[in-house]
């Protein structure tokens, strides 16, 4: 039978098409344990065993548990995910339109696998700022929640050689095909003004008119829902997979830690993707910022309360894993090819692509074993180069120790990725383990 967790990773994967929405998803679940939101242009007042969170610029989430000391006398257990994934950004006022057929334009955010977005319904999602009854606009989130394009490969007829490998460039090979109509440009009416395919559904699905719509951050996604299977439901299939398990591991397990002499954090950031270089992304003074306030409210007196605190803590960035693939077995050093089922991976590098060292790897061990859960290890081939993630920039900003870890998966940066069902419940364990007993 599938794992203990397995269909509420999937649920949160599909009601999560953006950043956007992972955050607005991440809220409902500390709001059920009752987190109140704190605001960074307020001063705040923090209690001990109180549960809070604050949101920035609508994609990065902090979740904090109040600890019954001061975190200059007892640290921060600190759990980090990233929420955006590879996909499809909208150029929502382009049209593209040729013989009655309209595209959409759009661009690569991060990496995505080009050739897995064809054949294949997609859905488009993000945010939209609309007029306001004042001068403020108004801010709403955009899921059409049904196929809605399609990017359709061209026949093997007209390249018999496609088999061998074949480009598809973004401006014009990947442009998703949206409408079918006599004026596919939108107008009406002779002299009416014309909007682009993006900005009619999105306005339509808004209720407002299209010069309503003041700017927008819409993508396309995979439309399919996602799904557990296998003969004992031992795997999931899913978009996103990179790296919402990692976002709903760390949220699952800080909303049942209990309240300890330590204070516990949950942080989802975003633009992970494409580099974490931005305010809300983990190259930011954004995470910085929240300890410190923090820890002034919570007594702390200056700089040497914030470096005693930062000296206690200990950070998890989780993030997915190469898992072993049986079809490319070579790409792998089959001595850290961690396999699906089988725990987290802590994942290390030579050159500190990732953050862990012996240290830190010893102590996410424990947590594993603590929790009684199985880990393995991943280093990339020798030979080649691995990706990075938000462990390396949130250790170097904070002088943190840090570990990277995260479920080894199959077909990452993929419209669809694989991963094994009982390994997400392994890394909640893990984490549950970490956050109840770090001070001790």
């Amino acid at each position: 039978m599938p794992a203990h967790h397995a269909q509420a990773l999937c649920d949160f994967i599909d009601a999560s098409p953006s950043a956007f929405h992972a955050v607005r998803s991440g809220v409902a679940m500390l709001e059920a344990i009752g987190a109140q939101r704190l605001d960074e242009r307020e001063r705040w007042t923090l209690k001990a065993g109180g549960c809070y969170y604050l949101i920035r610029d609508d994609a990065s989430l902090v979740a904090l548990r109040v600890g019954g000391r001061s975190p200059a006398d007892a640290g921060f257990a600190l759990a980090a995910a990233h929420a955006d994934a590879p996909a499809l950004r909208v150029r929502y006022e382009k049209a593209v339109v040729a013989r009655g057929l309209e595209r959409a334009a759009v661009e690569a955010y991060g990496g995505p696998i080009h050739a897995t977005w064809l054949d294949r319904p997609l859905n488009m999602a993000g945010r939209a700022l609309v007029k306001g009854k004042d001068a403020k606009p108004e801010l709403r989130l955009v899921n059409l929640k049904r196929p809605v394009a399609v990017i359709p490969n061209l026949a093997i007829h007209f390249n018999r050689e496609m088999n061998k490998g074949i480009e598809y460039p973004m401006n014009s090979a990947l442009l998703p095909l949206v409408a079918c109509a006599p004026d596919a440009t939108g107008a009406s009416v002779v002299g009416a003004p014309s909007y682009a395919w993006a900005l009619r559904v999105c306005a339509k699905e808004l209720g407002v008119e299209p010069q309503d719509i003041l700017s927008a951050e819409l993508s396309f996604v995979d439309a399919a829902p996602s799904l557990v299977w296998g003969e004992d439901g031992e795997f999931i299939s899913a978009p996103r997979i990179d790296n919402l398990e990692g976002c709903h591991s760390v949220l699952s397990a800080f909303c049942v830690a209990g309240a300890r002499e330590h204070s516990q954090l949950a942080v989802l950031f975003d633009n992970e993707e494409i580099g974490s270089g931005t305010p809300r992304g983990a190259d930011s003074a954004f995470l910085r910022d929240v300890l410190a306030r923090i820890i002034a409210a919570r007594g702390g007196q200056g700089a040497e309360d914030e470096q005693r605190a930062l000296a206690r803590s200990f950070c998890i960035s989780v993030d997915g894993a190469q898992g072993w693939h049986p079809s490319y077995a070579d790409r792998f050093d089959e001595d850290y090819a961690p396999v699906l089922n089988k725990g987290p991976a802590v994942k290390a590098n030579a050159n500190q692509r990732y953050a862990t060292d012996a240290v830190s790897e010893a102590a996410f061990k424990s947590w594993c074993a603590m929790a009684g859960v199985p880990s393995q290890r991943f280093r990339m081939r020798a030979d080649l180069a691995p990706g990075s993630t938000i462990g390396p920039v949130n250790a170097a900003l904070l002088g943190v120790r840090t570990v990277d870890v995260g479920v080894p998966m199959l077909a990452m940066h993929s419209v669809r990725e694989c991963s094994g069902s009982y390994d997400h419940d392994y890394m909640i364990r893990a984490l549950k383990a970490f956050y109840d007993s770090y001070a001790s």
